[in-house]
């Protein structure tokens, strides 16, 4: 009896979660050119799903288009959503994940490259490819 009640406790608090997380907005933090192909766009509370991550894109390409034309430029054939804090690149090693940004004026103006919610490959011949990475293989790859 304690056991089903234990698990039945886990299972709420993994839905609980699951629903709060489905209600957050989304936050853009920046949106970046690093390169020539590339842009970046950070987010904060993107949603788990493959297809809430696809479709979110869908409603807001247009929105993001207004404020940085770059996002669905022609040459642009590359958009990486990154999720995570800015921090500040010390030179060592362990910031060898870090992509930073020479378009913010300050210090704290790298994010690491680990947390790759979505990535978006725009081809030559006018298809469009999304990579997703999900909530569930990011939390796995701890045990």
């Amino acid at each position: 009896m304690i056991k089903y009640k234990r698990s039945l406790i886990i299972l709420a608090a993994i839905l609980l979660f699951i629903l709060y997380r489905a209600v957050l907005p989304v936050e853009i933090i920046g949106v970046h050119k690093p390169g020539k192909t590339l842009a970046v766009v950070v987010v904060k509370n993107f949603p788990l799903s493959r297809s809430g991550k696809i479709s979110w894109w869908k409603r807001h390409q247009r929105q993001l288009q207004k404020k940085h034309p770059f996002i669905n430029s022609p040459e642009n054939h590359i958009i990486l959503f990154l999720q995570d804090e800015y921090k500040k690149d010390s030179g060592t090693d362990q910031d060898s994940d870090l992509l930073c940004f020479d378009d913010m004026p300050t210090e704290v103006n790298c994010i690491s490259k680990v947390n790759r919610p979505l990535l978006i490959w725009h081809y030559p011949d006018g298809h469009t490819e999304y990579v997703t990475e999900n909530f569930f293989q990011r939390f796995l790859q701890y045990f």
